[in-house]
């Protein structure tokens, strides 16, 4: 077959037919390099448009990732014929996490581990470290020549490359994890993921600002684009992209010396027993994560009260201190506010103001409330407004797993129960406070 000729450039991956002085796309001299391609050598079969009846559902086939918590972010696991870039900071656990889920799936598939950034001895210790026995349908290969790796993944059923950045193209001279070469790789394991029906698992380097380096064109061509994300001992994975599923999910896992483990939450059974703490469960995608907001209010011996906020957004914090003020005229301003939120996650939506409010006035009036939950919305005037039945069901189930006592809502028990008999038992023992602004809760309070 003829090579077709052509110049790359080194800086955007602009291509070109002619040598260039200058690119034309992002202006930089001297880029453009040859750039010798070479299509996939293989016979390609007699292709032809399908019905949508004619498309098997076998291609559809899902493997477990070993996490519920991955799963659930996947759409349900991890597709057959599907590539899914998993990005991260460097150390966050991308590699550990990468060789759990192949562990996992190899027990019932044949798995391919490309360590590109590692040797065979690096990867042996890190598994030594997680596993206490080795599955006979895990491979490793170490190599970054994507041509290599493409053909041996022919006889493997998902294959893992950690990562695109560190892969190369023996038919480009630009170096390794520049964007010429990132888009070269991936345009070559897209079609081969199509003609083989293979799934891939990519992992991919972030920029110190927190994008996936490299080319946009690379978070287009995958199916589902995954963000590792840390804060302190928990690891949370967003969803930026996914063709199987919401975005709207996240996973929460801690890291142990074992690797990472999903989180079980024992640590918030006991919140509420100081002044400030608040148990608050916050609606990711189709759940509810439970977290603790603490709130610490002193005496200011400053002309200006400090505004110490970790894990909320200070305009959130503003706005609801200045309806506190406002309706139940405690001079808040006298007062230093330090607050911060116990958990995998940040607090940036509105639909946690309630327990937010409920934190700094528990604080501010010395007034534990433990074993206690706070459901609904804060408008401006200080008044709780109504969340959906669907939702308040969700939020009692969930909050029967950390033995809540008391609910202050909108919702009585009666409405509760009339609409949803198979609560009756579930809440049997559970206090029922209907308030409907912040002064009807200090009035409940004494």
């Amino acid at each position: 077959m003829k090579k077709s000729i052509e110049y790359i450039c080194s800086d955007c991956g602009y291509l070109s037919k002619y040598w260039l002085g200058r690119c034309p796309n992002c202006q930089a001299w001297d880029t453009l390099v040859l750039n010798s391609v070479n299509n996939l050598n293989e016979k390609f079969c007699e292709v032809k448009p399908l019905k949508i009846t004619e498309i098997s559902r076998s291609s559809f086939e899902v493997f477990d990732t070993g996490f519920s918590e991955l799963n659930r972010c996947l759409g349900g696991g991890v597709y057959k014929n599907t590539i899914v870039l998993l990005a991260g900071n460097p150390g966050i656990g991308k590699s550990t996490l990468s060789l759990q889920v192949a562990y996992n799936i190899s027990r019932s598939r044949k798995v391919l581990y490309v360590c590109a950034e590692e040797n065979y001895g690096n990867l042996k210790v890190r598994f030594d470290r997680l596993f206490s026995n080795y599955p006979e349908n895990l491979f490793l290969f170490d190599n970054s020549n994507i041509s290599y790796i493409l053909e041996a993944s022919k006889e493997f059923d998902v294959i893992f490359v950690d990562s695109i950045q560190a892969i190369r193209s023996s038919d480009l001279s630009t170096p390794v994890g520049s964007i010429s070469q990132v888009k070269s790789c991936i345009d070559k394991i897209v079609e081969f993921c199509k003609l083989y029906g293979k799934t891939f698992i990519i992992l991919a380097h972030v920029t110190k600002t927190g994008y996936i380096a490299g080319p946009k064109f690379l978070e287009h061509m995958v199916d589902v684009v995954l963000l590792f994300e840390s804060r302190d001992d928990y690891r949370v994975i967003r969803v930026s992209k996914n063709r199987y599923g919401s975005t709207d999910e996240v996973g929460v896992f801690v890291m142990t010396d074992q690797g990472l483990r999903e989180n079980n939450y024992i640590q918030f059974e006991n919140v509420g027993r100081n002044p400030g703490s608040v148990f608050a469960l916050l609606p990711e995608g189709s759940r509810f994560i439970p977290i603790e907001i603490q709130a610490l209010v002193n005496k200011s011996y400053s002309e200006k009260p400090r505004r110490i906020i970790w894990g909320i957004d200070n305009i959130k914090i503003m706005v609801i201190v200045s309806i506190i003020e406002k309706f139940l005229k405690f001079d808040l301003y006298k007062y230093d506010i330090i607050m911060s939120v116990i958990g995998a996650l940040r607090v940036f939506s509105n639909v946690l103001d309630f327990s937010i409010a409920v934190s700094i006035i528990s604080s501010y009036l010395v007034f534990p409330v433990e074993r206690s939950i706070f459901i609904g919305n804060l408008n401006l005037y200080s008044s709780i407004e109504f969340i959906s039945k669907g939702k308040f069901r969700q939020c009692l189930l969930e909050a029967s797993k950390f033995s809540i006592q008391r609910i202050y809502s909108n919702f009585s028990r009666d409405q509760i129960v009339s609409e949803y008999q198979d609560l009756k038992e579930l809440i049997e023992n559970i206090e029922f406070y209907k308030v409907e602004s912040l002064k009807d809760l200090i009035k409940l309070w004494g």
